[in-house]
């Protein structure tokens, strides 16, 4: 799905969400301690989460499948996942339109999506897409996007980010 001519947003179905999320949900919700914009969040690195961990390493593999050519001898560029986080939303959450720049990729994943829960909407085409549990929306960093005020209590998510390392370095 192609929401302007500069960016793809890719889609995808996490194949273990309806064993996974229930939990993945429980722990968002208890390790949430702080306000972000308009709803409550966990610790931006969440990595000794083995659940988030399972997830970021899906998106992981989902990007460098996208991208084999940068993952060869001559160009030993590694996609590392710069921070990763899970998000609660109780009703009238929002988060204001931003972007995760100077990352090269973002993705939500969507966990638990209770009828009235709000879309993603990227701010400058207006494209919305419909939270479904199990669906993971993955794209570029730099595009600006938004959550405009939840409907229902206990949309949750986990969010993260990568960039391009040089092995090298």
């Amino acid at each position: 799905m192609i929401v302007s001519e500069k960016a793809k947003i890719h889609i995808d179905n996490y194949p273990f969400a309806e064993k996974l999320n229930p939990n993945l949900h429980r722990i968002i919700v208890e390790k949430s301690n702080k306000e972000d914009f308009g709803a409550v969040m966990t610790d931006w690195e969440s990595f000794d989460v083995r659940e988030f961990k399972l997830i970021g390493d899906y998106a992981t593999n989902l990007i460098k499948g996208w991208n084999r050519e940068i993952y060869t001898p001559t160009r030993p560029f590694g996609l590392k996942l710069n921070n990763i986080w899970g998000q609660w939303y109780r009703k009238g959450d929002y988060q204001i339109s931003h972007a995760h720049y100077p990352n090269q990729w973002s993705f939500v994943y969507y966990v638990n999506t209770p009828k009235g829960s709000s879309p993603l909407v990227f701010t400058e085409t207006r494209k919305k897409i419909y939270p479904k549990a199990g669906q993971m929306i993955i794209f570029p960093s730099w595009i600006r996007h938004e959550v405009p005020p939840n409907k229902c209590e206990g949309r949750s998510i986990v969010a993260g980010n990568f960039y391009y390392k040089n092995e090298g370095d």
